[in-house]
């Protein structure tokens, strides 16, 4: 259902309204002038095929390819003929988005969402803050300080993003950016993180400039913050089985749920997928298991039982053309069991 043509645009649509009127079409345009961009493209999908570095001629024989397939395809016209169609146009990934009849909240947000992606490397490591006062103790949410592990953890964790995130190849720095949560115990894990202003590429950069977001605090837990889970058997049995039963639509008491944490996510996500540089998140385990699941692809319904590991990093590496990979790098140190 290639739409290279005019005509065959034409026929699709006629095809789908056949099918169902319910059915909404939106055709996706991508244009690539850039001819750096357009290298870069070539040689990520010959990597993620396995065929190795793209060597000159290589490049020369896909570019060729891609000059006859030119000559066969017909871009969207602008000059009225094709008024009555949805689509979007997107000229080297977003420098320039073009809309057309693009009504409604869904058609809209997901204009917005294509216009944020690219196809180049993303890094993203993400880590849960270290052990908290409340983590000892086995309480449910709160705004505690990290332990003296949690502190620990942090000095880790600063080296770890000075030698690892900010210098990828193991030598030469590159630019790294740094999220937190507005909690406590997630500023005082990333508050051993330097953030120099360095000169790349003839700007002024602020290396891992700490952005705190409220979009990342850890699930809230309303009546029950300061309570241990089995306090909250104890004393609301039914509310404990609601939440075993259906632990990602569960909505605490004057609280949230999972779905609350999706919508506070969305924006970040967006952002999150336009970004080239590697990206540190110090964040909670509810939160974590939301974002992991997104950029690993798993069934939004099974996030709540994932675990994220305390006093570890997890990186995630994907492009346009590969599934996610994870590496875990547990930095340490190790807790002792209580028990």
């Amino acid at each position: 259902w290639s739409g290279s043509s005019k005509e065959r645009r034409r026929w699709i649509a006629e095809s789908v309204e056949q099918m169902s009127g319910c059915i909404k079409l939106i055709f996706i345009e991508v244009k690539v002038t850039d001819p750096a961009l357009m290298r870069n493209n070539i040689a990520l999908k010959r990597s993620a095929k396995g065929l190795g570095e793209t060597s000159e001629e290589e490049f020369r024989r896909a570019e060729h390819r891609i000059r006859e397939f030119r000559k066969k395809y017909v871009t969207i016209q602008d000059d009225g003929s094709e008024d009555d169609m949805s689509y979007v146009i997107f000229l080297n990934y977003g420098q320039q988005v073009v809309t057309n009849r693009m009504h409604g909240f869904l058609r809209m947000r997901i204009a917005q969402f294509l216009s944020t992606i690219h196809t180049e490397t993303h890094t993203i490591y993400i880590t849960r803050h270290g052990q908290s006062e409340y983590n000892r103790l086995g309480k449910i949410g709160g705004n505690s300080g990290v332990t003296e592990y949690g502190l620990e953890y942090a000095r880790r964790l600063a080296k770890f993003a000075e030698e690892t995130i900010c210098r990828e190849d193991g030598v030469h720095v590159n630019k790294a950016r740094l999220w937190t949560s507005s909690l406590r115990r997630t500023n005082e894990t990333a508050s051993f993180i330097k953030h120099p202003t360095l000169l790349i590429d003839g700007a002024k950069w602020t290396q891992m400039s700490h952005r705190v977001y409220r979009n990342l605090d850890e699930i809230f837990a309303g009546e029950y913050e300061g309570l241990t889970y089995a306090e909250v058997a104890e004393q609301h049995e039914d509310e404990a089985f609601l939440r075993k039963v259906d632990k990602i639509g569960y909505r605490y008491p004057r609280g949230e749920s999972y779905f609350d944490i999706i919508s506070r996510l969305d924006p970040l996500v967006h952002e999150l997928e336009s970004y080239r540089e590697p990206t540190l998140i110090v964040s909670h385990q509810a939160v974590l298991r939301l974002l992991y699941a997104y950029l690993m692809g798993y069934d939004r319904m099974d996030a709540p039982r994932i675990n994220i590991p305390l006093h570890t990093v997890i990186k995630l590496k994907y492009n346009a053309w590969t599934r996610c990979v994870e590496e875990m790098i547990h930095l340490g140190p190790e807790i002792p069991d209580s028990g």
